[in-house]
């Protein structure tokens, strides 16, 4: 029998629309005209299930802003939670919480974090959200921003919807500049934030 998980992502496969044609590149890369519609809430009402996709997006977004832990845990399963950010993963919420979460919440200040639904639904008690996110702060008194995509797997819990695992990416370029800005080198610096 299969798990939930290994369910949950045939059936992201299997979707009809999510498959991506091959760019000018060649290499199947979406370049930023091809997600010209951006956000759902940009050009009409998200149905009831994307409400409660957004709001769980709009809580992480949340925690971001107000640095605050006790927020994130109700976007997120603490128990069963992993991350990979553009490329750098924390695959338990402690690694994620004590090595990076509380990390950047003591480096940023002036935070400002937005995710936008692009497309998501519920499956059962699974389902997925992908997205948009911008993302800025001042660490040391230079303005950090970075924006980019991501896809959230998210999961019914007694407490509600919740973010069982979650990947975003940006632009290599922005990656670079957010390090030149933050103009320090720590573990988690060859990610981005």
């Amino acid at each position: 029998m299969m798990c939930k998980r290994t369910m949950l992502m045939l059936a992201l496969l299997t979707l009809p629309g999510l498959t991506v044609a091959a760019g000018a590149d060649g290499h199947g890369h979406a370049h930023d005209e091809d997600l010209s519609k951006g956000a759902i809430s940009s050009y009409r009402d998200l149905s009831p299930d994307e409400v409660k996709i957004q709001a769980v997006l709009d809580t992480y977004a949340r925690a971001m802003e107000e640095k605050s832990v006790a927020i994130m845990e109700q976007a997120v399963i603490p128990g069963d939670f992993s991350t990979i950010e553009s490329g750098y993963p924390n695959w338990t919420w402690e690694d994620f919480r004590d090595n990076h979460l509380k990390v950047e919440m003591e480096q940023f200040t002036d935070v400002d974090y937005e995710m936008g639904l692009i497309l998501g639904e519920f499956q059962g008690s699974l389902g997925f959200a992908i997205f948009n996110y911008t993302a800025s702060g001042k660490v040391a008194g230079n303005t950090v921003s970075i924006s980019g995509l991501g896809t959230a797997i998210l999961e019914e819990t007694d407490a509600g919807w919740r973010m069982h695992h979650l990947h975003t990416s940006a632009p290599r370029n922005q990656l670079q500049q957010a390090e030149e800005s933050r103009g320090e080198h720590s573990d988690h610096s060859d990610h981005g934030d």
